[in-house]
């Protein structure tokens, strides 16, 4: 253990104490104040500085269908900008989400179920090409879908099951590769997909070693998702119809 370590683990501790204690209140602020908890005192202080933190829905190019409210969006502003209302919640252009994270105070079996379903839509989305020959023309590239995780203060979870991997396998059962690729649960556990080919475990501890775990495994792919990105060109989203474009005589 180093003082470097020492130090994300007290912010850690902070911010998962504070949350819990707001999950507690009784008014229907609870889920945006418990986000504003996680977004300012653990994931935005903790995550290197060219990671923009958000909450909001992702938007496609190619036919403008958007995702569902998304509690966190980890994206790279470098890549394509985000068009926010206020310094957090905003409008995400597909390409510079590299994960998605949804929040529960409790994680349920019904909760994962809608996060299975928000992160199967999101795996629809068309990218814009990043990579260009030296006419300008696209190369055609793979890209990597945002990865979609679920992040909980408490679980539901009971019984013989050891993992939340195994109670996700009855919502997504025999797919090779399931959508959700991560689930950290405060004080349960970090299961997260391996090579996105099978599960892992990280367990609890009393001072959070899963969620240390959990924003290490961040930081060491997301420099990764975004090199298959390249620099797709915002003018495609921002430029109207070229159907209004017509020549002219001079």
């Amino acid at each position: 253990m180093t003082i470097y370590q020492d130090f994300f683990r007290a912010k850690v501790i902070g911010a998962i104490t504070e949350a819990k204690a707001a999950s507690k209140l009784t008014h229907q602020g609870v889920k945006g104040t418990v986000l504003e908890i996680l977004i300012s005192k653990l994931f935005r202080p903790l995550l290197p500085a060219d990671i923009g933190v958000g909450t909001g829905q992702v938007v496609e190019q190619a036919t403008g269908k958007m995702s569902n409210q998304i509690d966190i969006i980890l994206y790279d502003k470098s890549i394509l900008p985000p068009v926010l209302f206020d310094e957090t919640t905003g409008i995400f252009p597909v390409e510079a989400v590299l994960y998605v994270i949804e929040v529960k105070t409790k994680l349920t079996m019904k909760d994962l179920r809608i996060a299975h379903d928000s992160a199967s839509f999101l795996e629809t989305f068309s990218f814009l090409p990043g990579f260009f020959d030296q006419n300008g023309q696209a190369i055609q590239t793979p890209s990597i879908n945002p990865i979609s995780v679920l992040f909980g203060l408490d679980s539901t979870l009971t019984g013989k099951r050891t993992s939340e991997a195994e109670r996700y396998k009855e919502c997504y059962g025999e797919v090779n590769q399931p959508p959700i690729k991560a689930i950290c649960i405060a004080g349960k556990g970090y299961t997260w997909m391996e090579g996105f080919e099978f599960w892992k475990h990280f367990p609890a501890s009393d001072d959070y070693d899963e969620i240390l775990a959990f924003i290490g495994g961040i930081t060491n792919t997301y420099k990764d998702i975004a090199a298959f990105r390249g620099q797709p060109k915002l003018g495609h989203y921002i430029i109207p119809d070229k159907q209004t474009v017509r020549g002219i005589d001079v």
